[in-house]
C-alpha cells in the first residue's frame, strides 16, 4: 500500500512539474513575443524618420504630384536637389565667399538628384529661385544667400507599406516653418497637420529613390438619408 502512495506521489510530482515546466515556457514565450513587437515598433519608428529624412527636401516645398520624376518641372528639380544638397552631411564643407554667399558645386546637385529620383534624372543648370531666395549659377558653382526667411512644410510619416516592388508613404504635412532653422534641427515645428500625400520610394541597393507622388483616394461621401 505504502509502495502505491509513493508511486502515486511521484506521479502526481511529475505532473505537477510537466505544468510548472508549461507555464515557464508560456511565460517565456509571451516575453520574447512582447519583446519582438516592441523591436518591430522601434525599428519601425527608425525606418520612418529615415524616410522623412529622405523626403524632406522635397515635400517641403508642397510639390505637385507626379507620376514619374520625368515630370518635375526643371526648376523644382534644382530645388529639390539643392535642398537635398544644403541638408546633407557635406554642406558643412562649404565655404562662404565675400559677399558671404554659401558656394555649392553644382556637381554635388547631380549626385543629389540622382540619389532622390534615380541615374536618369539629368539636372539643366542655370540659375533659378525667385526675388527672394535666389540661387545663382555661374561657373558650375552656385552661389545662395542664407539669409532668406524661406517657409517650408515638415513631414510626418504616419505609415509605411509596401505596394509591389515599391514602399508607400503616408505623408502627413506639418505647417511651413523656417527652412534653415529647420535643417539645422530637423524637428517637426508644429503639431498640427495640413494635408497628406502617398509618396512611392523604390529600394536600389543601400538607398532608397523617390519614384512617385499620389494624392489619396478621397473616402466616399455618405449618402443623405
Amino acid at each position: 500500500m505504502q509502495t502505491m502512495r509513493q508511486k502515486k506521489r511521484k506521479y502526481t510530482a511529475s505532473i505537477g512539474g510537466v505544468f510548472v515546466l508549461l507555464a515557464v515556457i508560456g511565460v517565456m514565450t509571451v516575453v520574447v513575443i512582447s519583446l519582438q513587437l516592441t523591436n518591430r515598433v522601434l525599428d519601425n519608428s527608425r525606418e520612418k524618420k529615415m524616410f522623412e529624412d529622405i523626403i524632406r527636401p522635397v515635400m517641403m516645398f508642397d510639390p505637385a504630384p507626379f507620376e514619374s520624376p520625368a515630370d518635375i518641372e526643371m526648376n523644382r528639380l534644382l530645388l529639390y536637389s539643392m535642398w537635398s544638397t544644403l541638408t546633407s552631411e557635406r554642406a558643412q564643407n562649404y565655404k562662404y565667399n565675400e559677399s558671404q554667399e554659401l558656394v555649392i558645386p553644382a556637381s554635388d546637385l547631380n549626385v543629389a538628384a540622382n540619389t532622390l529620383f534615380g541615374p536618369d534624372v539629368v539636372l539643366e543648370h542655370k540659375t533659378f529661385g525667385d526675388y527672394e531666395t535666389q540661387y545663382i549659377y555661374d561657373s558650375d558653382m552656385y552661389r545662395v544667400r542664407v539669409t532668406a526667411q524661406l517657409y517650408v512644410y515638415s513631414p510626418e510619416v504616419r505609415s509605411v507599406v509596401k505596394d509591389g516592388d515599391y514602399y508607400r508613404l503616408d505623408v502627413y504635412y506639418i505647417p511651413p516653418g523656417n527652412a534653415w532653422n529647420l535643417t539645422l534641427t530637423g524637428e517637426t515645428l508644429s503639431p498640427f497637420m495640413e494635408k497628406h500625400m502617398h509618396y512611392y520610394m523604390l529600394k536600389e541597393k543601400n538607398s532608397y529613390q523617390l519614384v512617385k507622388m499620389q494624392m489619396p483616394e478621397q473616402e466616399p461621401v455618405p449618402e443623405e438619408e
